[in-house]
C-alpha cells in the first residue's frame, strides 16, 4: 500500500516538474501557470512531492536488496562474458589473418627468394669493380719495392671506381616481388651498401692524397681511420642484407650463398 501510494506521489512531482519545466519556457495561463513566477513555485512542487514520495515509500526489504544485488551481479558477469566472447572472437579473426599472410608468404616464396637472389648478384656485381680495385692496390703497397706512382694511380682509379660503385648500387630498388610490409628491410640494406662504397670512395681519395706527398700526420691519421670505416660499412652491407633476407623467412643459403649461410650460423 505504502509502496504504491509513494510511487504515485512521486510520478506525481515527475509530471508536475515536466510541465513546470515548459511552462518557464512557454507559460501556460489554461493550467494557472500563466507567469514564470507560477511555474517555479510548481517547480520547487514538484520537487518537494518526488521527495514526500520517496519518504513515503516503504525501505526495500533484504529480499529484494539481495534480489537486486544478484540481479546486479549477472548483469555484471553477462557483460565480462560478452567482452571474454568478443576479445576471443578477434583473437580467432587476427589469428586466421596471421595464417592466410603466412600461408600466402610460403605460397611467395620462390618467387620472393629469386628476386632478392638477382638483387644481392645485382650489388655483387657493381662491387666487385671496386673491390677488385682496391685488393689490387693493397697487393700492391704490400709488395717490397712499391712503386709510389703506380700506387698513387690506382688509389685514383679505385676513388673513381668505388663513387661509381655507389652511384650504381643507389639506383636499385628493393625487388617488388617481395611483400611491401617486408621490402624497408631491403631498401635500408640498399642505402647501407650505397653508404659503405662512398666511404670507400673517399678512403681512397685521402689515401691518394697521402701518396701525393701530403704526409702529415693528421693526414695519414684520417686516411688510415677512412679505411677503416670503409671495411666496417663493407660488413654493414653483407649483414643488412642477411637482416632482410632473415626477416622475410627466406634462406640464407639460396638467396646469398653457402659462404653468407655458414657466417650466419
Amino acid at each position: 500500500m505504502r509502496e504504491g501510494l509513494g510511487a504515485l506521489v512521486a510520478l506525481a512531482g515527475m509530471l508536475l516538474f515536466l510541465v513546470s519545466i515548459v511552462c518557464l519556457i512557454w507559460p501556460i495561463k489554461a493550467i494557472k501557470l500563466g507567469t514564470r513566477k507560477r511555474a517555479a513555485l510548481a517547480l520547487v512542487g514538484s520537487i518537494a512531492l518526488f521527495t514526500a514520495g520517496g519518504f513515503i515509500m516503504p525501505p526495500p526489504t533484504p529480499e529484494q536488496i539481495a534480489e537486486r544485488e544478484a540481479a546486479e551481479k549477472q548483469r555484471v558477469a553477462d557483460r565480462a562474458k560478452r567482452e571474454e566472447e568478443r576479445a576471443a572472437q578477434r583473437a580467432a579473426t587476427e589469428k586466421a589473418d596471421a595464417d592466410r599472410e603466412a600461408a600466402e608468404l610460403e605460397r611467395q616464396k620462390p618467387l620472393m627468394t629469386a628476386a632478392a637472389k638477382s638483387l644481392w648478384e645485382q650489388v655483387a656485381a657493381q662491387a666487385a669493380p671496386c673491390d677488385t680495385t682496391g685488393k689490387n692496390l693493397a697487393d700492391h703497397l704490400g709488395r717490397r719495392g712499391a712503386n709510389i706512382y703506380e700506387a698513387y694511380d690506382l688509389a685514383n682509379a679505385a676513388n673513381r671506381i668505388c663513387g661509381e660503385t655507389a652511384t650504381n648500387i643507389g639506383q636499385l630498388r628493393a625487388p617488388t616481388e617481395i611483400p611491401s610490409s617486408k621490402r624497408r628491410a631491403f631498401a635500408e640494406a640498399l642505402t647501407t651498401c650505397r653508404d659503405a662504397y662512398y666511404s670507400k670512395s673517399s678512403a681512397f681519395s685521402q689515401m691518394a692524397d697521402v701518396l701525393n706527398g701530403d704526409m702529415r700526420p693528421s693526414a695519414v691519421n684520417e686516411a688510415r681511420q677512412a679505411s677503416e670505416r670503409s671495411q666496417a660499412g663493407t660488413m654493414l652491407c653483407g649483414l643488412g642484407f642477411l637482416k632482410a633476407v632473415n626477416d622475410v623467412g627466406l634462406s640464407i643459403e639460396d638467396v646469398m650463398g653457402e659462404d653468407f649461410a655458414a657466417a650466419d650460423n
